[in-house]
């Protein structure tokens, strides 16, 4: 569980990085999406494999040569289309659509043949022409626009099965979108939607709409065949029925030669050379894309900019929990998982998804609030310790209260578990010691001690004379912190209390509850210490030892997290200055053998039963059985009471009478 002040600045980190990417998302450079996102798209998707229901026959000038006619396609000989015509439709062309705008008369002869073709064939489509008028004002601002409608001759319109427009919307990026119903007609349907329809596909909305193209490739991806070479396999019954039959043929200008160019329009996949993709190649892909519904799917403007504002925010959690490196490393990788799993979807799915914010702006983001977030840390670290030295702390702490202490300049409270230690018998001890003896004796205790504790997690919050008073913090992780501490007692007890060169015999008490961490004292004279009743109780349950016979002791909450054949249960003590009254436990290095464990339990039970006489007899049991501390305490404590009733000894709380 995350700490609150962390929580806190994971959520201002998020909500800056979300609505700066927001922002970015609305700008201009939202945009750059239709024209660098898309390219980056298919550069890493490639060319695709387009269907094969869609044909093209392509009018071009290695074809004209061929044919021997003029290279102007729209000088081709009339009765040469009628030709071709009558032959796609023997071959059974399901629908043919002509991108050639027949709108003035030719050679008569000519215009019949292929008007008698068209009416032969009941399944082709001519196409419109569409001129926008504009009217201009002063410094050429534009005050109103009308659209010219162009349609084939009436002896051709009669005869065909359907005439549509096919316009193509134009932006400053290229062409990648294409209408399905062209709005300044009407919502009257493209071409690429009549056609779509006779071979069953349903009209995909019922008014004007523009749908992104899912383009195949360079021109020449879709299967072209030139006009000649089409025209020699129609009149070939088998060769024709197996390219034409059940297809939908175009046929219009689609020229590779860069030089003669005329109808081709710029794309993500024109070539280096500046070869575009021609607008009968660009029909036949939007015809294909509304067979088989492929076209690119992408989200509204306003639920584009809310992913990327969403992703913002998700790139910059990292910074909020790990180390600049690791965050960096973190951002990068979810922007590089959202861009596999984006470019997955476009190009399986055909989910055209944000790419330009969320792949380059949104890390740079999240990345620079990062950075001055922890550039701001390190700044307010840097105080903090700065003032800590001021303090007085000893240095191998300073790092971890820094930390602890980094959202609160003056301190705060806490939940901590309080280990605190005392020498036996220090005051003699230092009585046959010089002073020098004394402080090089006390140097050598702390320099064993103070390691014990650090290693284990904890904070060496107060020195005072021979008596440590150490912390674990457990806000976040309290199981962590009481095992922690419990371990550094039992390897402190065994330090110094094990007989080991260089220890000094030593009493410890654990308790835990909240305390207050931070600045104490006057101006001038400022200390940082833990204080708080949980201190005090600390250092008075370290003090039960002495009576106890015992060296370490933990009130019950503490207790609870050791396992039971490392403690003892001691009863309920009333302790100076406090009301209520604490059940303590022992914690041991090594079992208590069995019978006196088992004594020494019954005596206990009948104590705090008011059995006395019962007690006094499992209490001597227990010491007989080698016990010499807590059994020979409550041996006297009961006979003190039995002699003297009136004390008050015998209602199952012990009150010590001192430190």
């Amino acid at each position: 569980m995350l700490r609150p002040r962390v929580l806190i600045r994971l959520v201002g980190l998020a909500l800056a990085s979300g609505l700066l990417t927001l922002a970015i998302a609305l700008s201009p450079i939202g945009n750059w999406e239709d024209g660098a996102g898309l390219r980056l798209r298919y550069s890493l998707r490639g060319p695709a494999t387009p269907p094969d229901r869609v044909l093209i026959v392509a009018l071009d000038a290695a074809g004209a040569q061929t044919l021997a006619v003029p290279e102007r396609p729209d000088r081709w000989p009339r009765l040469l289309h009628a030709e071709l015509l009558s032959a796609l439709t023997e071959r059974g062309a399901a629908v043919i659509g002509m991108d050639l705008l027949f709108a003035q008369a030719r050679e008569a002869g000519d215009d019949q043949a292929l008007a008698d073709a068209l009416r032969r064939a009941g399944n082709v489509v001519l196409v419109e022409a569409l001129t926008r008028d504009t009217v201009t004002g002063p410094k050429g601002r534009i005050l109103a626009t009308s659209e010219r409608r162009t349609l084939p001759l009436p002896l051709f319109r009669d005869a065909a099965w359907a005439t549509a427009p096919f316009i193509l919307p134009k932006t400053p990026d290229g062409v990648f979108e294409f209408w399905t119903h062209i709005p300044g007609l009407g919502n009257r349907p493209s071409l690429p939607t009549i056609m779509a329809s006779r071979l069953g596909a349903t009209d995909p909305a019922p008014g004007a709409v523009r749908r992104a193209l899912n383009l195949y490739g360079p021109i020449g991806t879709l299967p072209t065949l030139p006009y000649p070479e089409a025209l020699a396999r129609a009149k070939d019954p088998v060769a024709g029925a197996a390219t034409f039959a059940g297809k939908a043929v175009l046929i219009g200008l689609s020229e590779s030669n860069q030089s003669r160019q005329a109808d081709a329009y710029h794309t993500p996949f024109t070539t280096a050379d500046g070869v575009d993709v021609s607008g009968v190649e660009l029909c036949a892909t939007a015809l294909a894309n509304l067979l088989d519904g492929s076209w690119l799917r992408r989200p509204p403007d306003d639920l584009a900019a809310l992913l990327c504002a969403v992703l913002g925010a998700l790139f910059v959690l990292p910074w909020g929990i790990a180390r600049p490196a690791t965050a960096a490393g973190a951002t990068l990788l979810l922007a590089g998982s959202y861009g596999i799993v984006s470019q997955w979807a476009f190009g399986t799915h055909n989910l055209w998804l944000p790419t330009v914010v969320p792949l380059g702006a949104a890390p740079l983001v999240a990345c620079g609030l990062g950075l001055g977030q922890a550039y701001w840390a390190s700044q307010r670290r840097r105080a903090e310790l700065e003032k800590a030295v001021e303090l007085g702390l000893p240095r191998r702490a300073l790092e971890r209260f820094a930390t602890l202490l980094a959202d609160a300049r003056h301190g705060q409270t806490v939940f901590a578990v309080c280990l605190c230690s005392d020498i036996e018998g220090y005051t003699t001890l230092s009585e046959g010691l010089s002073p020098e003896a004394t402080r090089d004796t006390l140097n050598r205790y702390f320099q064993r001690f103070v390691p014990v504790v650090e290693a284990q997690g904890g904070y060496v919050a107060d020195l005072v004379g021979d008596s440590v008073m150490s912390l674990w913090v457990a806000d976040t992780e309290p199981e962590a912190a009481f095992h922690a501490a419990c371990a550094a007692a039992l390897a402190l007890d065994e330090i110094m209390n094990g007989g080991g060169e260089g220890g000094l015999p030593t009493r410890f008490g654990l308790h835990c509850g909240p305390i207050f961490l931070g600045e104490v004292g006057a101006d001038g004279r400022q200390e940082l210490r833990a204080v708080g009743d949980i201190v005090n109780t600390t250092s008075r349950i370290q003090g039960a030892n002495k009576y106890l016979g015992t060296r370490i002791l933990a009130t019950e909450a503490v207790a609870a997290h050791v396992d039971a054949q490392a403690k003892r249960p001691m009863g309920q003590f009333g302790l100076v200055g406090k009301r209520r009254a604490l059940t303590l436990f022992a914690l041991l290095r090594a079992p208590l053998p069995e019978p006196t464990r088992r004594a020494f339990s019954a005596g206990l039970t009948a104590f705090q039963g008011g059995n006395v006489d019962q007690a006094i007899v499992q209490f001597a049991a227990a010491l007989a059985a080698g016990e010499d501390g807590p059994a020979r305490f409550y041996l006297e404590h009961c006979r003190r009471g039995a002699s003297d009733p009136a004390a008050g000894a015998l209602k199952g709380v012990v009150s010590l009478p001192g430190k």
